[in-house]
């Protein structure tokens, strides 16, 4: 299996579950939002088992790049267009609420995880691009939301020298090391009472009902009022009703060695496509380029696509600083992309004892923290806005 920067040295296990256990509410998944469910919970006083097959983060919440990007994967004119504006302002005022509800955590637990909000920028590399974020940058100005235009003279003269001439600043976005923020919010629900268990993958699941939940490991088994599935592209393999409508997606990723500092914001390109950013510690952490072999980006398989790994390499021997800093970590991820390319949060259809937060897209630092605050929600109060907004029903019952 590949190893992400995030996670080299690889942490500590936790034990794995040995024996049966009861609890309020099972989580399946240990990613982003499984543990904020597990840390909402837990803070409201629910006894909570967490299962996580591999390690805590272990997966696409510790192996992206670590943006907390406001939006959906699409630019805000084209979600207008896809979805109707009311609708697309509320979804993108959404994935604020959840930015804001990760930085309030990360104050509160003082979770050090190398947080940052000073904003991304969103690059334009030829003249339709350029087009598509003009208007989307005037649309989210209407909307209340704040982006400013950037030209060709007020960028670093690095972009424009890599074929860049103009951006979108977006201020209210930011970055982190992302397995550092998973695991220590993790780690404030244990001290909240929470039982997390790794190296733990479900053998067997039942959830007919509420109060009559099952879930079986090699080790032991758990048994529970109702579960809480947050295995993102993973889910069809527990709830076969989502198996035609999440799809698993690879994303290839690299990392660099340290290097003088050229990125002060994390930055999109080729519409959403390439992304990159210089971590705390000066590392250029880039990924994408799935578009140039989409078909083969497909699948469960932790693999590298030796082009795309060449292409993205090709991409940062452009900028002079970094032609002969090393590559230090390749490394692939796959995430879940939901049909319409919105998360589902919500009952689960076919299994009336589970709940589910899945289908990120691509943007699960951009949701799922809030995904897994309403499941928690949904919990003890029996309802949550962003459940409305995204039920999982919208795909028909």
């Amino acid at each position: 299996m590949t190893t992400p920067c995030w996670l080299d040295p690889t942490p500590s296990p936790r034990p794995a579950l040995a024996g049966e256990v009861r609890a309020d509410v099972v989580i399946i998944g240990g990613g982003l939002a499984g543990v904020s469910a597990a840390y909402n919970l837990s803070a409201a006083g629910v006894s909570v088992v967490l299962l996580e097959e591999g390690l805590i983060a272990g997966a696409a919440t510790g192996r992206n790049a670590g943006f907390i990007l406001q939006g959906t994967a699409e630019r805000y004119d084209r979600a207008i267009s896809l979805m109707g504006r009311e609708r697309a302002r509320a979804i993108h005022e959404w994935s604020l609420v959840n930015h804001d509800h990760m930085a309030a955590v990360i104050a509160a637990e003082g979770i050090d995880c190398a947080y940052r909000r000073a904003g991304s920028l969103q690059l334009a590399g030829s003249p339709a691009e350029e087009a598509e974020l003009v208007a989307s940058a005037a649309l989210l100005n209407e909307d209340g939301f704040e982006a400013r235009l950037l030209s060709e003279a007020e960028l670093d003269p690095i972009y424009p020298a890599a074929g860049f001439r103009m951006a979108v600043h977006l201020p209210r976005d930011g970055e982190l090391h992302p397995a550092a923020f998973v695991r220590g919010a993790a780690q404030a629900a244990e001290r909240q009472g929470a039982r997390l268990f790794e190296g733990s993958s479900v053998r067997g699941f039942s959830a007919p009902g509420m109060g009559a939940v099952e879930v079986e490991t090699p080790g032991g088994r758990v048994c529970a009022e109702v579960a809480l599935v947050c295995v993102n592209a993973r889910v069809g393999q527990l709830l076969p009703w989502f198996a035609d409508k999440v799809d698993p997606v690879r994303g290839q990723m690299l990392a660099t060695a340290p290097a003088p500092r050229i990125f002060d914001l994390p930055i999109y390109a080729d519409h959403g496509f390439d992304y990159w950013r210089q971590d705390a510690l000066g590392r250029v952490v880039l990924g994408g380029w799935r578009n140039l072999d989409p078909g083969s980006e497909v699948g469960f398989d932790d693999v590298l696509h030796p082009g795309i790994q060449a292409r993205m390499e090709a991409f940062i021997r452009r900028f002079p600083p970094l032609r002969e800093v090393p590559i230090t970590h390749r490394w692939s991820g796959i995430m879940g992309f939901s049909r319409d390319g919105l998360p589902m949060v919500g009952p689960a259809p076919g299994a009336p004892g589970a709940l589910v937060a899945a289908g990120f897209t691509g943007h699960g630092f951009g949701f799922a923290w809030l995904a897994g605050e309403a499941l928690a929600t949904l919990v003890t109060e029996g309802q949550h806005p962003v459940s409305d907004t995204f039920s999982p029903r919208r795909f028909g019952a």
